[in-house]
């Protein structure tokens, strides 16, 4: 029997066989639910496809692992890591039983479990391929998330958002029960490995891709260059003659493509998108080893995901189904047609509009800056409003600076609720900020030039006024001349007040243009 697959592999010797490992562990992570997914592609029919349609021998010892005999009673947190012990042991053994399987020149199929196996799949893949081979091996990491935080860098100390850091040594430990069995052999280099999907990306994590120079191409990449292009890219800084471990973590499709998955996060890859990437992987004849992860079946499902039969083509088109894993939570009913579920996943694909990248604010500034502006614009807004009522009632003209600074501090008022409800719906986009805030700059900068020049000026000035004819005339008593006087004072105060904080309002203006470029630069 040989594959269906039209494509030769460069780096197996025996590319019509297929090692399989299914791993039932959910401990690199707090959520339950991923540990049942493999058994869940499985029984409804995975490696009967796998075999009969595409022509695999398969390499399966028929079990889902649970590794429930490594599990520790008693596994206390390692530098911030929850379930070290655990984690050490269980991608320690896995790595072997990847490594068993690589080392006869055969790919392997991973199904997962969270993304902390990805610690053990790699890790048994690398130190085949350097003892076959002779050579390193390459990742490309389609992923959500980064997955390389260091245990110190990390705020949930969850080790499924570090395997890639102890895979490439940023991470190390000496400890052998805590992945001090992963030896040079067992590691990658960060110049071969590639992430693909990125849109939710920790601080630490960021500053790490920057000082290590690693390739990385988030949603917004995708979005702009398309993603022919990206995949050009990745594949071109990995090189056409690499062999290739493919990662993918079903969290880096969207929700509305995957909602069975650990940690959904808005605004990812459609299908198509995650079946091209797969695609182009295949077709480069490179692809040694894959690991399929985070699909979830648990209490968060309400039905039963079960894999389409581009799920089986898993190989042939280096998993290119990954995106199908769910198509029961997309809306598929099991008797329905592939033909008809194709058609009608393209037609909504056409009319889904991806949300953008995830930026990351700074909280403590941004919720300082819009407290300031808030009171600022709201202050400037009721003193313009009772000088215009005082020119009313004295029936006098009105200066046109006074509807100005009314106009121009409830525009800025509308602009921060705006950006309140751009919060809240987590869309809150640099280019928006800069735009609305440089805007406002400008309009503000004309009043506040206008106001120091009515105060300050050569000739008549306010200043000038309030200390010839208040400050230095004290009245005294319950009498009309007082009240007056009271009266006059406090449009002296207020003048300086609306002053300091169209000033102020002008500082923050700038200082919120330099944020949102900040945010803009640190996402990538």
């Amino acid at each position: 029997m040989t594959t269906t697959s039209m494509v030769q592999p460069k780096f197996l010797s025996k590319g019509d066989e297929l090692g399989v490992v299914a791993v039932g562990f959910s401990g690199g992570q707090c959520k339950p639910g991923v540990d049942a997914a493999p058994s869940a592609l499985i029984s409804n029919g995975l490696l009967t496809q796998l075999r009969e349609e595409l022509g695999y021998k398969l390499f399966h010892d028929d079990q889902v692992h649970s590794y429930k005999d490594l599990i520790p009673a008693h596994d206390p947190d390692f530098r911030g890591m929850k379930n070290p012990l655990a984690v050490s042991a269980v991608t320690r053994t896995l790595s072997e039983q990847v490594y068993s399987h690589a080392k006869e020149g055969r790919c392997v199929l991973t199904l997962g479990g969270d993304h902390s196996i990805a610690i053990g799949t790699i890790a048994g893949t690398a130190k085949a391929i350097r003892e076959r081979l002779d050579r390193e091996m390459a990742v490309i990491w389609v992923d959500a998330h980064c997955d390389i935080n260091t245990p110190e860098s990390s705020d949930s100390g969850n080790i499924h958002g570090m395997p890639v850091a102890f895979l490439a040594g940023l991470a190390k430990e000496s400890r052998e029960d805590i992945f001090g069995w992963i030896k040079k052999e067992n590691m990658i280099s960060l110049s071969k490995l590639v992430y693909i999907g990125l849109r939710d990306v920790d601080r630490p994590e960021k500053q790490i891709l920057r000082d290590n120079k690693i390739k990385a191409f988030s949603m917004h990449d995708i979005d702009r260059h398309g993603i022919g292009k990206v995949m050009e890219m990745a594949l071109g800084h990995i090189g056409n003659d690499t062999p290739i471990h493919l990662s993918f973590d079903v969290d880096a499709l969207d929700p509305l493509w995957a909602p069975s998955t650990g940690t959904p996060v808005r605004g990812g890859l459609t299908l198509r998108e995650g079946d091209f990437i797969a695609e182009c992987v295949h077709e480069t004849g490179c692809l040694v080893a894959m690991d399929l992860v985070e699909n979830v079946r648990g209490k968060g499902a309400t039905r039963v995901t079960i894999p389409s039969l581009r799920l089986s083509s898993v190989l042939e088109k280096a998993g290119r189904a990954i995106s199908h894993c769910d198509n029961l939570e997309s809306g598929f009913s099991p008797g329905q047609s592939p033909k008809m579920a194709s058609s009608e996943s393209t037609m909504t694909e056409v009319i889904v509009q991806r949300v953008r990248t995830k930026y990351h604010w700074p909280p403590i500034q941004l919720n300082f800056w819009i407290l300031i502006m808030l009171v600022g614009s709201a202050t400037i807004l009721g003193i313009f409003a009772n000088f215009i009522t005082v020119q009313q009632q004295l029936q006098v003209g009105i200066p046109w600076y006074f509807p100005y600074w009314i106009t121009v501090s409830s525009l800025a008022l509308i602009f921060i609720l705006l950006m309140l409800w751009l919060i809240s719906q987590r869309q809150l986009l640099p280019g928006i900020v800069i735009m609305g805030s440089f805007i406002l700059f400008v309009l503000w900068i004309v009043g506040l030039i206008v106001v120091s020049i009515e105060l300050w000026g050569p000739v008549g000035s306010v200043s000038g006024n309030c200390s010839l004819y208040v400050d230095g005339n004290n009245v005294q008593g319950p009498n009309i001349e007082a009240l007056a006087w009271l009266e006059q004072r406090s449009i002296c105060q207020s003048w300086t007040a609306a002053w300091a904080f169209e000033l102020v309002g002008c500082v923050f203006l700038l200082w919120m243009m330099i944020m949102a470029y900040q945010v803009y630069r640190d996402d990538i």
